[in-house]
C-alpha cells in the first residue's frame, strides 16, 4: 500500500486494486492507474475538506465513485444549478488531474454522488470483486468521519471529528466539546486501526493534542499520521517531543506535501 499526503487532510491511498482520496482541498495529485477504482471521499463542506475540482477526475479517469457525507449534499445543488455542469479553471483541472488541461477552463459536470448520513453503514464493491464497508462517524464541527473495512484492515478518518476546545472559549463549551468528542470515540474503543488519519491543529496552542492522544490511548493504532495543520510541519516533531507515541504506534512524521509512505501489504505488519 502506498500512502502520498497531499496538504492539511488530504491524503491519497493506492491499493492493489483501487485508490481512495480523502478530503482534497489543495495539492498535486500523482497520475493514477485508470484501470483502477477510484473512490474519492469527502467529510464535509468546508472549503478545507471539499474541492469541487475533484469532479475533473470522473472526465480523467473512468471508474469513479463519489462518497460524501450527506452535509454536502446542499453544496452539490448548488454546484449542479446549471445544466452544463460547473466551471473549473484550467489550474484547477491540473492540479487534480496531475497533467494541463488542454483549452483552459471547462465545464465539468456534476456526477452521482453517494451521499452518507451520519452513524450509518455502506458497502462499496471495489471494481475488482471485492467490497468496502463503510461507517460514518458524528463529526464535532460538521459533516462525518469515515471508518473504512478493507482487506482486512481497518482505516479512520476523521475529517474534522476532533477535540476542539480553543483558548478562549467558556469552560462549558469546552466540557460539551470533551463529552461529544469521547462519545464517538466509543465506537473506536479496544479496536485496532491499521491507518488513523486525524487532526493536530496548532491553533489550538497547548491543547492541540488532545484529540489525537486520547484516540491513541483507546485504540491500538498501527500507524498514525497527522493533518489538518496546514503549512505548519513542525507540529509533528512538537508532538514527538512531547509526548511520542504508544510502543505499538508508528507515527509518520510529514514534513512536506507530496510525501509519501509504502507500507506492507501484509496485514499483521501494517
Amino acid at each position: 500500500m502506498k500512502i502520498t499526503y497531499l496538504y492539511h487532510s488530504g491524503f491519497l491511498l493506492e491499493w492493489e486494486r483501487c485508490y481512495w482520496l480523502f478530503d482534497y482541498y489543495r495539492g498535486a495529485v500523482p497520475p493514477l492507474d485508470g484501470e483502477k477504482s477510484l473512490f474519492v471521499f469527502s467529510s464535509h463542506s468546508h472549503a478545507d475538506h471539499f474541492n469541487p475540482a475533484v469532479f475533473a477526475l470522473a472526465q480523467r479517469y473512468p471508474h469513479v465513485t463519489y462518497v460524501f457525507s450527506n452535509q454536502i449534499r446542499q453544496a452539490c445543488r448548488r454546484l449542479g444549478r446549471d445544466p452544463r455542469g460547473i466551471s473549473l479553471s484550467a489550474q484547477q483541472i491540473e492540479q487534480v488531474c496531475g497533467s494541463p488541461q488542454t483549452g483552459g477552463a471547462a465545464r465539468v459536470p456534476v456526477p452521482e454522488i453517494q451521499f452518507l448520513t451520519v452513524r450509518t453503514d455502506a458497502e462499496l464493491p471495489d471494481g475488482s470483486g471485492g467490497k468496502i464497508l463503510v461507517h460514518t462517524l458524528q463529526s464535532t464541527d460538521c459533516g462525518c468521519a469515515f471508518v473504512l473495512t478493507y482487506e482486512g484492515r481497518t482505516v479512520y478518518h476523521a475529517g474534522d471529528l476532533h477535540w476542539w476546545t480553543w483558548p478562549g472559549e467558556s469552560e462549558a463549551e469546552n466540557r460539551k466539546m470533551a463529552a461529544d468528542y469521547k462519545k464517538e470515540m466509543e465506537y473506536l474503543a479496544g479496536r485496532t486501526l491499521d491507518l488513523a488519519f486525524t487532526p493536530l491543529d496548532p491553533r489550538q496552542e497547548q491543547d492541540y493534542a488532545l484529540g489525537m492522544r486520547y484516540l491513541l490511548g483507546q485504540s491500538r493504532v498501527r500507524h498514525v499520521f497527522p493533518m489538518h495543520f496546514l503549512d505548519n510541519f513542525s507540529i509533528c516533531d512538537q508532538y514527538l517531543s512531547e509526548y511520542g507515541a504508544p510502543e505499538q504506534t508508528e507515527f509518520h512524521r510529514i514534513s512536506r506535501c507530496g510525501q509519501s509512505w509504502e507500507l506492507e501489504e501484509d496485514k499483521e505488519n501494517i
